[in-house]
């Protein structure tokens, strides 16, 4: 179960129309991510009477080492939702290598349920040109006749697009669920000039000086490429996102309940390349 579907809510939500870039190839090799660590803490945002959701409260962490010929990363997210007839804790936890180039990615996913597996999944997704397979260790392989790109890739890339003065970045990206293992991504980017670094972070010195933007990712089945327009998505998140890979007020939408991710800590590690 991938992050995106720890909660198994409906999603029914029209957004604005968006115009999709045609060109998704952009280079993840002009950005190297710092190794990193960053906490989030996590509470309820908005809620929709039909969500049932009362509360929320949890954590996320994501931790990130650059190994010089690619990254290592470790995310864990936990939150306990206070439901009508009952609380629900969901613990997510992912870890994973990504090479370099991004044409790699070797990950391990875990859910529990108030203590009970829910769904696990591991393999290795690795991309060829314009194909790109998934071989599941537990699951029947699939194959897609497209570049899929990883997270981390994903993020460069993102990246990339916002340093180039791009607005719009759009791609098929891979997040590991067995059930639904890609989504067509569509990522609006903005200029964030206007905003300050929050003081209280603990280690807010990373990212003074350094440049961001707003970004807004919506999330749609795959075969939604090039129609966003006039399809529902499946998630969405928004973040100011800085050009070292690090987020900070991050929500996490999930359509009819969001939670809100405060950055609290962020530590960058030595080494890398």
């Amino acid at each position: 179960m991938n992050r995106f579907y720890l909660f198994l809510l409906p999603c029914a939500l029209a957004i604005p129309s968006l115009s999709v870039a045609d060109d998704k190839s952009v280079s993840t090799g002009e950005t190297r991510l710092p190794g990193h660590r960053a906490v989030y803490e996590l509470e309820l945002g908005e809620s929709l009477d039909t969500a049932g959701i009362m509360s929320a409260e949890g954590r996320y962490v994501f931790d990130l080492e650059d190994v010089c010929e690619g990254y290592t990363l470790n995310e864990r997210l936990v939150v306990r939702l206070g439901r009508e007839g009952g609380n629900v804790l969901t613990d997510y936890r992912l870890s994973a290598y990504e090479t370099d180039d991004g044409h790699l990615y070797r990950f391990s996913t875990e859910t529990e349920f108030n203590g009970t597996t829910g769904q696990s999944a591991s393999g290795d997704l690795s991309i060829d040109g314009d194909v790109s397979e998934v071989d599941y260790k537990v699951a029947e392989d699939v194959s897609f006749d497209e570049e899929v790109l990883p997270p981390l890739a994903h993020i460069r890339a993102i990246v990339n697009s916002a340093k180039a003065g791009e607005d719009r970045y759009a791609a098929t990206v891979f997040d590991g669920d067995v059930d639904k293992p890609v989504f067509y991504a569509v990522t609006r980017i903005t200029p964030a000039e206007d905003l300050e670094t929050p003081e209280d972070i603990n280690g807010a010195d990373h990212l003074k000086g350094r440049d961001h933007w707003r970004i807004d990712s919506v999330y749609f089945p795959p075969e939604s490429a090039g129609e966003a327009d006039s399809s529902m998505p499946e998630f969405r998140f928004t973040a100011i996102l800085y050009d070292n890979g690090v987020v900070t007020d991050l929500v996490l939408d999930y359509l009819d309940f969001s939670l809100k991710a405060e950055l609290t800590e962020i530590e960058v590690h030595e080494g890398g390349c």
